[in-house]
């Protein structure tokens, strides 16, 4: 929890691990201790402590007592499970927003789309996934759901994770074009009240994840 706007030195650790883990400065499988840490960020036991815990309870890390905490790979059963969770719950929120979204929402989701999406040059798969994300959780939130919110919110926190593995040796050397055109279509479906349509476009963008972990 923060307290007076300040990140406790546990959100911090916790933030500076789960990081860490994403941009393969841990690898997979690799064990992590308390010790290591507490001299890595210069801190005391407790904080380090809480923060493995938190991610352990998140299923980032597996708890070996007395011996350290293992990074979990994010095996394909989880992300297909992941990947049929979407496929559920984000359509049907998409339904619901395109009852409630008005033309400034649909506006706002243009210029938001447009600002992550259009970007000069070549782009690294870091940048690739976060734009996708921000999309996805961006067009979740004009359901108005915050429960549904949360739970897309931690699946693609998974999927952020099985995607850094997945591309670990490629993360900072490999760049390319941004395609957002997909993006940009559902938006013009929704702004000419194709729903149903607009929904068809979503789950083929959320189904793409799996043509995505396979390339590059």
């Amino acid at each position: 929890m923060q307290k007076n706007g300040k990140v406790s030195l546990k959100e911090q650790i916790y933030t500076q691990v789960l990081n860490d883990i994403i941009e393969g400065v841990y690898k997979q499988s690799e064990i992590l201790n308390e010790k290591q840490l507490i001299e890595k960020y210069g801190v005391s036991k407790s904080p380090v402590r809480d923060a493995l815990i938190e991610l352990c309870k998140e299923g980032v890390l597996y708890s070996h007592p007395r011996y350290g905490y293992e990074i979990v790979t994010v095996n394909e059963k989880e992300i297909d499970d992941i990947i049929s969770f979407r496929l559920m719950l984000e359509p049907q929120c998409l339904r619901q927003a395109g009852r409630l979204m008005g033309e400034r929402d649909i506006n706002e989701l243009k210029d938001f789309t447009n600002a992550n999406c259009r970007m000069e040059g070549k782009i690294s798969i870091w940048q690739h996934w976060e734009n996708n994300k921000l999309f996805h959780l961006k067009l979740n939130s004009y359901c108005r759901n915050g429960y549904c919110y949360k739970a897309l919110e931690n699946s693609l926190n998974v999927l952020t994770r099985a995607y850094a593995q997945n591309h670990w040796e490629r993360w900072k050397t490999t760049y390319f074009d941004l395609d957002c055109e997909e993006h940009l279509e559902i938006i013009r479906l929704l702004e000419v009240g194709k729903i149903e349509e607009a929904v068809k476009g979503l789950e083929d963008d959320i189904r793409g994840f799996r043509r995505v972990m396979e390339s590059y």
